[in-house]
């Protein structure tokens, strides 16, 4: 109204001024009439039109008030129904009676999608969206607000959530377009016949979907449970099997080689948090244009209970690069992210261990070599060393702790041969130097044996098959300092 009766009174004006210039022309009266008329249709119909429009207000007009007066625990099922796709329905089930419990425990609650079906649902997040709803407020709109409900998008609302609570209640909220200036979207609950303004702020759990409600799990199974992980990849050695220590440590078992644990477990830390990025597909009738009835990737895990697998396919169409996968839990077809993706894929060498000794400095007891100096075996005593022999002789400590440290970093870079029987090719059946450490309380021993044949430097540990390439210009750092210790 204040829009008109500002309109009316610049008619007013102009309308007075026009009067005057009348009564000076009166050869123009009829034409200054006609004029006036025009512009008083006019106003008219602007007046007509701007009340034809959802009132633009703002969620700063007014006093927010809270959209919803029940409690969490309340809610026994609920609905969301989202334009263009099948409502997601959830119902609150009983959970397992677990001893001690309280019945107030919110672990006592548990959850379960009942449409659409073979979905699972996702408790605690569910719990969080139910405890957010408290939080959602809304800002009335000032005035009567008498048009009809496609005005406001509420005919056919764009989201509407529908909960059940004890007792039987019902509660519906609808939610419908955007008002004039975007900032707000128009809502009605079903309890109440005023429409209201809801603000992305205000409302943030009104946004969550089946998608954010659900289980994303890629393996919803307790991982912590896990004893062995098979990998068939398109990568060499086409198939990797891992295995859990009693130490908790995932080592390889096939092929046979050592691991580098930090990355053996952050493989496996990966797989217990790993999520769908996307749902693509809930029940499909073919796998076939997924990539996923011929996978480029089969992952499985084993646990005590059984087998669960993971499919790899093709990459998927769209924004953003991800590949299609599907478990042998659910029949969904989903998408993973690239990132995830390349972790599947790592060869054999992304598990391996490139340090050559697992050795510490601080517990190393004996130091044996065979070089070109001959043999020579050295003791520590307390914070001293000793080459043994006749005579006995006293090392300088430093000299000691420098070497080993030079031998604890060498780096493997790269795995030349697993094969059994390759020693002499490498020219490692006649070492050019060997070393053999003692350390721990459990005076464990590792051996390894250095080469230098056709200008590369190779190692090996014995009684091991596996042959590694060395960094060329390590002899030149490792010889003066065994001639050191043997002068």
């Amino acid at each position: 109204m204040a829009r008109f009766w500002l309109l009316t009174s610049n008619f007013y004006f102009h309308f007075s001024c026009h009067w005057s210039l009348v009564t000076g022309f009166n050869a123009m009266k009829v034409t200054h009439t006609i004029v006036a008329l025009v512009i008083l249709l006019a106003l008219g119909g602007v007046f007509y039109y701007l009340n034809q429009q959802p009132a633009p207000a703002s969620s700063s007009e007014g006093a927010k008030k809270k959209l919803f007066v029940f409690q969490p625990d309340q809610v026994e099922e609920f609905t969301i129904e989202t334009a263009d796709q099948p409502p997601a329905a959830f119902r609150r089930v009983a959970a397992a009676a677990t001893p001690g419990a309280k019945p107030e425990d919110k672990s006592a609650a548990q959850w379960e999608v009942v449409s659409p079906a073979g979905v699972a649902a996702d408790g605690s997040q569910i719990q969080s969206f139910l405890e957010g709803l408290p939080n959602s407020e809304y800002t009335p709109i000032e005035g009567d607000t008498p048009l009809p409900p496609s005005e406001y998008g509420l005919e056919k609302p764009q989201k509407t959530f529908r909960f059940k609570l004890k007792g039987g209640q019902t509660v519906a909220l609808s939610i419908g377009k955007e008002n004039p200036t975007g900032s707000d979207k128009f809502g009605k609950l079903d309890s109440a016949p005023g429409v209201f303004l809801l603000g992305t702020y205000d409302t943030t759990a009104l946004q969550k979907t089946l998608f954010d409600l659900r289980d994303k799990r890629l393996f919803p199974i307790a991982m912590d449970k896990a004893q062995q992980i098979e990998l068939a990849l398109p990568v060499r050695p086409g198939r990797i099997v891992l295995t859990k220590q009693a130490s908790g440590n995932w080592e390889l078992a096939e092929p046979a080689v050592r691991a580098d644990f930090s990355n053996s477990n952050y493989f496996v830390t990966t797989l217990s948090g790993a999520q769908m990025k996307s749902a693509e597909e809930e029940t499909p009738k073919s796998l076939n244009r997924y990539g996923l009835d011929r996978p480029e990737i089969r992952l499985t895990v084993k646990t005590a209970d059984g087998s669960t697998t993971l499919l790899i396919g093709n990459k998927a169409s769209g924004e953003g690069v991800s590949y299609y996968a599907q478990n042998s839990v659910w029949p969904v077809v989903f998408t993973i992210t690239q990132a995830l993706y390349d972790q599947l894929k790592q060869d054999l060498d992304s598990y391996r261990n490139r340090f050559l000794f697992d050795f510490q400095t601080t517990n190393t007891r004996r130091v044996e070599l065979l070089s070109a100096q001959g043999e020579m075996r050295l003791d520590k005593r307390g914070e001293e060393w000793f080459r043994t022999g006749t005579p006995e002789k006293k090392l300088d400590a430093s000299k000691v702790e420098d070497f080993l440290n030079s031998v604890h970093n060498l780096r493997i870079q790269q795995f030349t041969s697993d094969k059994p029987g390759q020693l002499a090719q490498y020219g490692l059946d006649k070492p050019w130097l060997r070393v053999k450490v003692t350390f721990g309380e459990g005076n464990k021993e590792e051996t390894i044996l250095f080469a230098r044949k056709d200008k590369r430097f190779y190692a090996s540990r014995q009684g091991e098959n596996s042959v590694y390439e060395m960094a060329p210009n390590e002899p030149e750092n490792l010889e003066p300092k065994v001639k050191d210790l043997a002068s």
